[in-house]
């Protein structure tokens, strides 16, 4: 609760001077629910806590900065942790990464518990006790992540196995214990309770795929939790095979890096929260009720930096219905608890309605069919004129050369999205801020590309580029000189395709993007290959002028709407800041969103085009005359 608060005081206090009245009184209210909260501790660790908490309170007032409340902050934990004996179990930031714990496990585990688990590692042998076996089921029906993070954590007594605490992010030792609880199960029977699970009870995801939900969780409850939900599975296998699957749900390659399910988890529970806070107030415990209501504000709070980043209009207006819920519930009447009730929901349904926005699947195909066919019929267009001019220029045997120079370029081009496409998931912590990068990346090249199919637009201008490359070629080494310039030229085009779709994929997290992604890929790829025949068998010349023209403002325009939601992304990673603009409307389908930070890039962008175009269509006609 207190981090929570220090968040808050982040956003209404920078540079010692209040920014947001009321985001700081959103603080001020959570620290002093939170100190009201440790008045109910036992006397063992209360007097602490409320010291702790009155010291933050007081840099609060002064206008300290965030860094200053959160070392207190830090100071009470450690404090905290000394008193009681025992660490304090803190949940990773967001849902851990399996593919990152196999990392870990392979760098830090593996030489004594083995690559399976078995506790068969090149060191087990030498040692007494010996590792333990991660693989045994029956034996660890009882071990939770939480029982392994906190072996992890403090280490074993009396073993090799140390403390790893101040050595591993907490990041690093979630993921491996994950992990490592996955190593009881085997991949095949993870698959067939997934099927089980998404096709009985596709709610499921809303508890199981929440790490907060399951950490701490033996498999024997969460196997009574799965019963309770599924009702009787006809095999034992069956229901092995659900509990295999719903003990790593919680991991960021399955439902908990789900954006859709942790948006449908998040908002649930708000409006449970919300409930149970009214029901309270109608029993008559007031008291009560402000607290469950300041706990379901909380709950929202996971959302509140994408929904700042997409509309920042719509999450302060979520913060100020649960501020009158809380008000109304201490005094209101029914009638106004009601009224205070509907204003919540109506909020949040808003916010629901900005965060699920996507880019529709017709904009999503339309889009990859262009960059298809664009990046395809650029390459095709420079090869087959590279060949001619080989030709007329009495080289016709470098062809060949050429055609090598292609087929290297391919290979190189799957290479690098399998490079990207590997980053990605092994970075699945940071998705956002690495697709955010993508996305601002690829905005960038698709504006050069933009532009220097513009400054290409006349015949004769890409007729000195294309000679201008043969002949450089051709007098400075020969078949190999040749090959290379087919290579660069593919490969360039490959590159840019492979960035465009990484960032492609990325804007498009809705349902059916993919398929409609994907769609555009195939239709793309066949127009061109219809081109490619025509070119080879009769010869047929493309109007450039046009072809140029209507791509490069299809790509200036997805370069704007990459620019816009890059940024947004990594607002939603808090790489970047969200600085409100309320005069600016939200228009996810073109990247545009009402924050300094988005309408920035994109008036960078909007100021560069003119440029461009005063230079390619005035400045340099007027320079080449005088000259």
């Amino acid at each position: 609760m207190s981090a929570v608060a220090l968040e808050e005081y982040a956003l209404g206090v920078q540079g010692g001077r209040v920014v947001s009245a009321a985001e700081l009184d959103e603080a001020g209210a959570i620290l002093n629910e939170a100190r009201r909260r440790a008045g109910e501790l036992s006397a063992k660790t209360r007097d602490m806590t409320v010291a702790g908490l009155d010291s933050m309170m007081a840099d609060a007032g002064k206008r300290r900065p965030v860094e200053a409340l959160r070392a207190r902050l830090d100071v009470l934990r450690r404090d905290l942790e000394k008193t009681l004996g025992a660490t304090l179990d803190l949940l990773p930031a967001s849902a851990p990464s399996l593919v990152r714990g196999a990392k870990v496990y392979q760098l830090h585990c593996q030489e004594c518990h083995g690559t399976t688990g078995a506790g068969d590692g090149p060191k087990a042998a030498k040692l007494d006790p010996k590792p333990a076996n991660f693989a045994l089921r029956a034996d660890l029906h009882a071990a939770s992540p939480l029982a392994f993070v906190r072996k992890i954590n403090v280490g074993v007594s009396g073993t090799e196995m140390k403390d790893w605490e101040s050595i591993l992010p907490l990041e690093d030792r979630w993921a491996a214990a994950l992990y490592v609880t996955s190593l009881r199960h085997t991949d095949a029977e993870r698959a067939r309770g997934g099927a089980i699970l998404k096709e009985r009870c596709p709610d499921c995801a809303i508890t199981i795929g929440d790490l907060g939900e399951t950490a701490g969780v033996s498999d024997d409850s969460l196997t009574a939790l799965l019963a309770a939900r599924l009702g009787s599975l006809p095999a034992d296998s069956d229901r092995v095979a659900a509990l295999a699957y719903a003990r790593t749900a919680a991991a960021a390659e399955v439902w908990g890096g789900d954006p859709a399910v942790e948006l449908t988890r998040t908002l649930s529970k708000a409006t449970a929260g919300v409930a149970e806070a009214v029901t309270l107030a109608g029993s008559g415990d007031r008291a009560r009720a402000q607290s469950v209501a300041l706990d379901a504000y909380l709950v929202f709070e996971r959302l509140e930096t994408p929904l700042r980043a997409r509309n920042a209009q719509a999450a302060a207006t979520v913060e100020q219905a649960f501020r009158d819920l809380r008000s109304t519930l201490a005094v209101g009447t029914p009638a106004d608890i009601d009224g205070a009730r509907a204003a919540v929901l109506k909020s949040l349904e808003t916010g629901r309605a900005v965060l699920s926005a996507q880019t529709s699947s017709g904009m999503l195909f339309s889009q990859s069919f262009i960059i298809m066919l664009r990046e395809g019929l650029e390459a095709i267009l420079i090869v087959g004129a590279l060949m001619a001019v080989a030709v007329k220029a009495g080289a016709p045997e470098r062809k060949r050369d050429m055609v090598w120079g292609v087929l290297v370029a391919l290979v190189a081009s799957l290479a690098t999205a399998a490079v990207l496409a590997g980053l990605v998931r092994e970075s699945t912590a940071h998705r956002e801020a690495l697709e955010g990068a993508v996305m601002v990346i690829a905005a960038a090249v698709l504006f050069s590309v933009s532009y220097w199919l513009i400054s290409k637009i006349e015949v004769k201008k890409w007729q000195a580029f294309v000679g201008g490359k043969v002949k450089a070629a051709i007098t400075s080494g020969g078949g190999f000189a040749l090959a290379g310039v087919a290579f660069l030229a593919v490969y360039r085009e490959g590159f840019e395709t492979v960035l465009f779709y990484a960032a492609l994929f990325a804007s498009g997290k809705g349902p059916g993007s993919s398929a409609a992604i994907t769609g555009g890929i195939v239709a793309g790829f066949g127009v061109l290959s219809v081109v490619f025949y025509a070119i080879q068998r009769w010869g047929v010349r493309l109007p450039l002028k046009p072809f140029f023209a209507v791509t490069s403002i299809f790509l200036y325009l997805m370069a704007f709407s990459f620019a816009g939601q890059g940024v947004a992304d990594l607002q939603e990673a808090g790489v970047v800041p969200a600085t409100q603009l309320r005069w600016v409307p939200s228009v996810p389908a073109l990247g545009i969103f009402p924050t300094t930070e988005t309408v920035a890039i994109q008036s960078l962008l909007a100021v560069a085009v003119v440029g461009a175009l005063v230079w390619v269509f005035w400045l340099e006609p007027r320079t080449a005359k005088r000259a």
